[in-house]
Protein backbone atom coordinates (compact mmCIF):
# COMPACT_ATOMS: atom_id res chain seq x y z
CA UNK A 1 0.00 0.00 0.00
CA UNK A 2 1.02 3.47 -0.48
CA UNK A 3 2.40 5.64 2.07
CA UNK A 4 1.43 8.99 2.46
CA UNK A 5 4.37 10.41 0.88
CA UNK A 6 3.49 8.83 -2.32
CA UNK A 7 0.24 10.87 -2.09
CA UNK A 8 1.74 13.88 -1.08
CA UNK A 9 3.48 13.28 -4.17
CA UNK A 10 0.90 12.78 -5.96
CA UNK A 11 -1.29 15.54 -4.60
CA UNK A 12 1.37 18.49 -3.48
CA UNK A 13 -0.33 20.67 -0.95
CA UNK A 14 -0.88 24.42 -2.26
CA UNK A 15 1.10 26.78 -1.08
CA UNK A 16 0.27 30.58 0.03
CA UNK A 17 0.20 32.89 -3.10
CA UNK A 18 2.74 34.35 -4.52
CA UNK A 19 4.71 31.40 -3.75
CA UNK A 20 5.94 27.97 -5.90
CA UNK A 21 6.95 25.00 -4.69
CA UNK A 22 9.93 23.61 -7.14
CA UNK A 23 10.93 20.13 -7.50
CA UNK A 24 12.78 17.95 -9.82
CA UNK A 25 10.10 18.14 -12.45
CA UNK A 26 10.15 22.04 -12.36
CA UNK A 27 13.28 21.86 -13.74
CA UNK A 28 12.48 20.94 -16.84
CA UNK A 29 11.45 24.32 -17.73
CA UNK A 30 15.72 24.81 -16.94
CA UNK A 31 16.19 21.82 -19.18
CA UNK A 32 13.89 23.24 -22.13
CA UNK A 33 16.20 26.66 -22.22
CA UNK A 34 19.54 24.62 -22.22
CA UNK A 35 17.80 22.19 -25.54
CA UNK A 36 17.08 25.24 -27.37
CA UNK A 37 20.21 27.08 -26.66
CA UNK A 38 21.84 23.72 -28.31
CA UNK A 39 19.10 23.67 -31.02
CA UNK A 40 20.50 27.39 -31.70
CA UNK A 41 24.10 26.47 -31.69
CA UNK A 42 23.64 23.51 -33.98
CA UNK A 43 21.41 25.47 -35.99
CA UNK A 44 23.28 28.53 -36.57
CA UNK A 45 26.30 25.74 -38.11
CA UNK A 46 24.19 23.94 -40.16
CA UNK A 47 22.57 27.32 -41.70
CA UNK A 48 25.72 28.55 -42.86
CA UNK A 49 25.86 25.42 -45.16
CA UNK A 50 21.61 25.40 -46.15
CA UNK A 51 20.47 27.16 -48.84
CA UNK A 52 16.85 28.09 -49.22
CA UNK A 53 16.01 26.31 -52.87
CA UNK A 54 14.49 23.20 -53.44
CA UNK A 55 18.40 22.37 -55.48
CA UNK A 56 19.98 23.30 -52.40
CA UNK A 57 17.66 21.62 -49.76
CA UNK A 58 18.22 18.34 -51.89
CA UNK A 59 22.06 18.98 -51.94
CA UNK A 60 22.44 19.58 -48.37
CA UNK A 61 20.41 16.48 -47.45
CA UNK A 62 22.00 14.18 -49.83
CA UNK A 63 25.67 15.72 -49.13
CA UNK A 64 25.59 15.78 -45.67
CA UNK A 65 25.30 19.22 -45.25
CA UNK A 66 28.30 19.73 -47.61
CA UNK A 67 31.75 20.57 -46.20
CA UNK A 68 30.38 21.46 -42.63
CA UNK A 69 33.22 18.96 -40.37
CA UNK A 70 30.67 16.44 -39.13
CA UNK A 71 27.77 17.27 -40.12
CA UNK A 72 26.39 14.08 -39.33
CA UNK A 73 26.72 14.88 -35.61
CA UNK A 74 25.50 18.72 -36.14
CA UNK A 75 22.04 17.45 -37.68
CA UNK A 76 21.55 15.06 -35.23
CA UNK A 77 22.27 17.64 -32.26
CA UNK A 78 19.52 19.51 -33.62
CA UNK A 79 17.38 16.90 -34.28
CA UNK A 80 17.59 15.43 -30.88
CA UNK A 81 17.68 18.53 -29.30
CA UNK A 82 14.59 19.88 -31.09
CA UNK A 83 12.33 16.89 -30.07
CA UNK A 84 14.00 16.94 -26.32
CA UNK A 85 12.75 20.65 -26.18
CA UNK A 86 9.46 19.59 -26.95
CA UNK A 87 9.08 17.07 -24.53
CA UNK A 88 10.22 18.88 -21.95
CA UNK A 89 8.04 21.81 -22.08
CA UNK A 90 5.09 19.25 -22.17
CA UNK A 91 6.33 17.44 -19.30
CA UNK A 92 6.89 20.88 -17.53
CA UNK A 93 3.20 21.77 -18.52
CA UNK A 94 2.04 18.80 -16.97
CA UNK A 95 3.95 19.07 -13.98
CA UNK A 96 2.78 22.78 -13.15
CA UNK A 97 -1.06 21.68 -14.23
CA UNK A 98 -0.66 18.90 -11.60
CA UNK A 99 0.36 21.20 -9.07
CA UNK A 100 -1.74 24.03 -9.57
CA UNK A 101 0.53 26.73 -10.04
CA UNK A 102 -1.12 27.78 -13.56
CA UNK A 103 -3.73 29.16 -11.05
CA UNK A 104 -3.91 33.22 -10.37
CA UNK A 105 -1.57 34.84 -8.99
CA UNK A 106 0.37 33.14 -12.09
CA UNK A 107 -2.69 32.57 -14.31
CA UNK A 108 -0.98 34.90 -17.01
CA UNK A 109 2.23 33.13 -16.76
CA UNK A 110 0.70 29.53 -17.62
CA UNK A 111 -0.76 31.50 -20.92
CA UNK A 112 2.02 32.59 -21.70
CA UNK A 113 3.75 28.98 -21.27
CA UNK A 114 1.18 27.79 -23.75
CA UNK A 115 2.98 30.35 -26.36
CA UNK A 116 6.02 28.89 -26.11
CA UNK A 117 4.42 25.31 -26.76
CA UNK A 118 2.93 26.52 -29.42
CA UNK A 119 6.07 28.48 -30.73
CA UNK A 120 8.17 25.06 -30.28
CA UNK A 121 5.85 23.59 -32.34
CA UNK A 122 5.84 25.85 -35.20
CA UNK A 123 10.13 25.89 -34.63
CA UNK A 124 9.82 21.94 -35.44
CA UNK A 125 7.29 21.90 -38.21
CA UNK A 126 8.89 24.79 -40.13
CA UNK A 127 12.22 22.82 -39.53
CA UNK A 128 11.00 19.57 -40.69
CA UNK A 129 9.80 21.60 -44.34
CA UNK A 130 13.39 22.62 -45.10
CA UNK A 131 13.76 19.01 -45.97
CA UNK A 132 11.60 19.84 -49.11
CA UNK A 133 10.53 16.64 -50.46
CA UNK A 134 7.47 14.81 -51.35
CA UNK A 135 6.33 14.44 -47.55
CA UNK A 136 7.37 17.95 -46.42
CA UNK A 137 5.67 19.58 -49.19
CA UNK A 138 2.59 18.17 -48.56
CA UNK A 139 2.86 19.09 -44.63
CA UNK A 140 3.78 22.39 -46.08
CA UNK A 141 0.33 22.06 -47.92
CA UNK A 142 -1.62 21.05 -45.38
CA UNK A 143 -0.45 24.42 -43.23
CA UNK A 144 -1.24 26.32 -45.77
CA UNK A 145 -4.48 24.97 -46.08
CA UNK A 146 -5.34 25.18 -42.41
CA UNK A 147 -4.28 28.83 -42.12
CA UNK A 148 -6.67 29.68 -44.64
CA UNK A 149 -9.80 28.52 -43.00
CA UNK A 150 -9.02 31.52 -40.20
CA UNK A 151 -11.95 33.87 -41.01
CA UNK A 152 -11.53 37.10 -42.82
CA UNK A 153 -7.65 37.22 -42.65
CA UNK A 154 -7.11 33.13 -43.89
CA UNK A 155 -6.14 34.23 -47.36
CA UNK A 156 -3.72 36.78 -46.69
CA UNK A 157 -1.60 34.60 -44.50
CA UNK A 158 -1.91 31.95 -46.60
CA UNK A 159 -0.46 33.69 -49.54
CA UNK A 160 2.31 35.41 -46.87
CA UNK A 161 3.45 32.19 -46.07
CA UNK A 162 3.43 30.24 -49.39
CA UNK A 163 4.97 33.86 -51.29
CA UNK A 164 1.98 33.61 -53.81
CA UNK A 165 -1.16 31.90 -55.12
CA UNK A 166 0.85 27.91 -54.79
CA UNK A 167 3.35 26.41 -53.00
CA UNK A 168 6.75 26.54 -54.18
CA UNK A 169 10.16 27.92 -54.08
CA UNK A 170 9.25 31.09 -52.56
CA UNK A 171 7.17 29.17 -49.94
CA UNK A 172 10.58 27.42 -49.04
CA UNK A 173 12.41 30.51 -48.21
CA UNK A 174 9.35 31.63 -45.86
CA UNK A 175 9.35 28.49 -44.27
CA UNK A 176 13.71 28.82 -43.83
CA UNK A 177 12.73 32.48 -42.25
CA UNK A 178 10.62 31.24 -39.49
CA UNK A 179 12.42 28.46 -38.80
CA UNK A 180 15.58 29.94 -38.33
CA UNK A 181 15.00 34.01 -37.31
CA UNK A 182 11.55 34.48 -36.63
CA UNK A 183 10.55 31.89 -34.63
CA UNK A 184 13.35 31.47 -32.58
CA UNK A 185 13.76 35.16 -31.41
CA UNK A 186 10.00 35.04 -30.51
CA UNK A 187 10.92 32.02 -28.52
CA UNK A 188 14.26 33.66 -26.98
CA UNK A 189 11.89 36.85 -25.93
CA UNK A 190 8.81 35.08 -24.60
CA UNK A 191 11.22 32.53 -22.63
CA UNK A 192 13.02 35.44 -20.65
CA UNK A 193 9.59 37.24 -20.33
CA UNK A 194 8.44 34.09 -18.79
CA UNK A 195 11.37 33.90 -16.13
CA UNK A 196 11.17 37.52 -15.43
CA UNK A 197 7.15 36.44 -14.39
CA UNK A 198 8.05 33.41 -12.19
CA UNK A 199 10.57 36.14 -10.23
CA UNK A 200 7.44 38.55 -10.26
CA UNK A 201 4.68 36.68 -9.58
CA UNK A 202 6.53 34.13 -6.79
CA UNK A 203 9.35 33.11 -5.52
CA UNK A 204 10.76 29.19 -6.20
CA UNK A 205 11.18 27.31 -2.93
CA UNK A 206 13.80 24.99 -2.75
CA UNK A 207 15.49 26.63 -5.60
CA UNK A 208 16.26 24.97 -9.37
Amino acid sequence: MAGPGFLEHLHPPRLPEGRIRVGHTFCLGGVAFLLFLALAGSGLLLMFHYTPTPTGAADFFAQEAGDLPFAWFFRRVHYLAGQGMVLAVLLHMARVLATGAHLPPRAANWLVGLGLLALTLAMDLSGYVLRWDGATRAAAAVVAGLLAEIPLVGEMLRGVLLGGPELGPAALLRFYVLHCLALPLLCLGLALYHFWRIRRDGRAIGGL
